[in-house]
C-alpha cells in the first residue's frame, strides 16, 4: 500500500504492483507526506503491502480512507490467472498444481490451500468501494496510460523518464506448459462463468459506458 492525504494505492497481486512500488521508491521516496509500505518479506513478514482497505483497518483502527481517491491495480482474468499460476508454480514446485483447476478460477497457494480468483476480487473491490465513486482502476494492460492519467493528479510524474514504463519488474520466471496456456486461452468463457464477481468488476474497469448506469446494472 502507498498513500498520502490525497490517495491510497492498493497492491492487487500480479497486476504490475511491484513495478509501481519500484517507481515510487525510486522517484518519490523522498516525499515526506508519502507512506510506502516495506515490500521486502525479510523486513516485513506480515506482507502488509498487499493489504486491502479492510485489512489495513484491522491492523490499525485509526486508519481511515476518508475522502481519498482509492487506486487499485487490476487486469483481465485470463492474464491474471496465467500470471498467478506461473508465480505459484515456480515458488512451490513441490505442490500438485493441477491446471484444470483454472477452469473454475481456482489455483493452489504456496501453503497448499486452494484459492479462487473471486476471493481476490471481493477482497480489493467490495461493493461499497465500487459504488463509492472514489475508485480508479490502474489496468495492467494500459499501464503507462493509466499510471500517467491517475498519478499526474497527485504527483510530478515528469521526473519519471519514458524508458522506465517499458522496463519489466519481477516478471515470473519460466514458461507455462502448453496445456496450461491452452486452458486459459481457449476456455475463457468457462473460466469467467465460475468467476462471476471478477467478471462484473472487469466489465466496470474496462467499459466505456457510463459508470453509474453500469454499476446499477451489475451490482443491484
Amino acid at each position: 500500500m502507498i498513500y498520502n492525504d490525497q490517495f491510497i494505492w492498493l497492491h492487487f497481486p500480479k497486476c504490475a504492483g511491484t513495478k509501481i512500488e519500484y517507481l515510487f521508491n525510486k522517484y518519490f521516496a523522498d516525499q515526506s507526506d508519502l507512506h510506502l509500505d516495506e515490500s521486502d518479506y525479510s523486513k516485513n513478514p506480515t506482507i502488509s503491502w498487499h493489504d486491502s482497505i479492510a485489512n489495513r483497518q484491522q491492523r490499525d483502527s485509526n486508519f481511515n480512507p476518508g475522502d481519498r481517491t482509492i487506486i487499485c491495480s487490476f487486469r483481465r482474468l485470463p492474464g491474471w490467472l496465467e500470471s498467478r499460476y506461473k508465480f505459484e508454480y515456480h515458488r512451490s514446485p513441490g505442490l500438485d498444481h493441477d491446471p484444470n483447476l483454472l477452469l473454475k478460477g481456482l489455483f493452489l497457494e504456496s501453503d497448499g490451500n486452494v484459492s479462487h480468483a473471486d476471493y481476490y476480487a471481493f477482497k480489493y473491490f467490495p461493493k461499497e468501494l465500487l459504488k463509492s465513486g472514489k475508485l480508479k482502476f490502474l489496468r495492467t494492460e494500459y499501464f503507462e496510460e493509466d499510471f500517467k492519467a491517475i498519478f499526474s493528479e497527485f504527483l510530478d510524474i515528469s521526473k519519471i523518464p519514458q524508458w522506465e514504463y517499458q522496463q519489466k519488474i519481477n516478471d515470473s520466471e519460466g514458461s507455462l506448459p502448453d496445456e496450461v496456456k491452452d486452458i486459459i486461452m481457449n476456455q475463457q468463457n468457462k473460466i469467467y462463468k465460475h468467476c462471476p464477481y471478477w467478471r462484473k468488476v472487469e466489465k466496470l474497469a474496462y467499459s466505456n459506458k457510463s459508470k453509474n448506469k453500469l454499476l446499477f446494472r451489475l451490482f443491484q
